[in-house]
C-alpha cells in the first residue's frame, strides 16, 4: 500500500460522520449486493443433463444465444429467494 492510501485511509477515520442517517437492517439489506465484486466471483460451473418442457426450451432460446446462462440465472434468482 502507498503511503498516500495509508493517508487517505487515516484521514475518513477521523472525517465526522454524525449527519449520515442511521439506516435499519432491512435498508442495508437492500443495498448489498449479491456478491461483493461480481467480476471476481466465478461459481464452478457443472455439467448436468436435465428434462425440460420443450416450450420452455424455446422461451429461453428465443432471444438468442446465451439460454444456458438465463436458465442459470432465472434458477439462481429463485433460490435466493427461497433464503
Amino acid at each position: 500500500m502507498t503511503n498516500e492510501r495509508i493517508v487517505e485511509l487515516q484521514n475518513f477515520k477521523t472525517q465526522d460522520f454524525s449527519d449520515c442517517p442511521v439506516q435499519t437492517p432491512e435498508q442495508l439489506k437492500e443495498f448489498n449486493p449479491k456478491y461483493p465484486d461480481e467480476r471476481l466471483y466465478r461459481p464452478i460451473k457443472k455439467t448436468v443433463q436435465i428434462r425440460i418442457d420443450a416450450d420452455v426450451l424455446e422461451w429461453l432460446k428465443q432471444t438468442g444465444p446465451g439460454y444456458q446462462t438465463r436458465a442459470n440465472a432465472i434458477l439462481r434468482k429463485a433460490m435466493l429467494q427461497t433464503n
